[in-house]
């Protein structure tokens, strides 16, 4: 048993190896640039090995964004359960989206691309995303911080939007410090949200 979950352990940080590595050669190459052999020995492992995790390129992207989308559950989970608002928890991390997509902005704007088409297999991640805001919209309207009488479904359209408009129209972004990101995101909040917080 224990050297099952040992193994276990080793295949996950593997795992998150792999995605670290291919995250930096995809910022730094470009995603067209970097090849799974460039994966591979970054990573220090085969290339068989890097297929045992990852069958081709696309699933590397696939995987650096499940990745981002497990790491903001696990933050809204532990980190934000003790935050009453639910409008305050939106805030927040729609705050941690754009300031993890900064540090390899090329790449998310890739990501991003890629899955706001719905024959793309990164489609499934864009809805995982709108899923976890969705879930926060609605908890915002159960606890009155929202207006109910707003259909959910408009106000994660209206989320959604900051999040694109940070991306593609903040074209400083990558010069942006983390502080200077939060006050930006904020003020726009503060005129987005207007008529939807109660």
């Amino acid at each position: 048993m224990v050297r099952h979950s040992r193994r276990e352990l080793n295949k996950r940080k593997c795992r998150a190896r792999i995605l670290k590595s291919s995250r930096k050669l995809f910022s730094a190459k470009g995603y067209e640039n970097t090849t799974i052999e460039d994966v591979a020995e970054r990573s220090e492992i085969s290339k068989a090995t890097l297929y045992n995790y990852f069958p081709n390129k696309e699933s590397l992207l696939i995987g650096i964004a499940e990745e981002e989308l497990d790491q903001i559950r696990h933050f809204i989970t532990h980190e934000l359960n003790d935050v009453s608002s639910a409008a305050e928890k939106i805030r927040r991390v729609l705050e941690v989206f754009i300031l993890d997509s900064i540090q390899y902005i090329n790449l998310a704007r890739k990501i991003t691309y890629l899955n706001s088409c719905e024959t793309s297999p990164l489609y499934a991640t864009r809805m995982n995303m709108m899923a976890i805001f969705l879930e926060l919209v609605l908890e915002a309207q159960e606890r009155g911080d929202f207006r109910s009488d707003l259909n959910p479904d408009d106000i994660v359209d209206i989320i959604m939007s900051v999040y694109l408009m940070a991306q593609f129209e903040w074209h400083d972004i990558d010069n942006y410090t983390p502080e200077f990101c939060r006050q930006k995101l904020n003020r726009i909040l503060d005129i987005v949200l207007f008529n939807i917080v109660c």
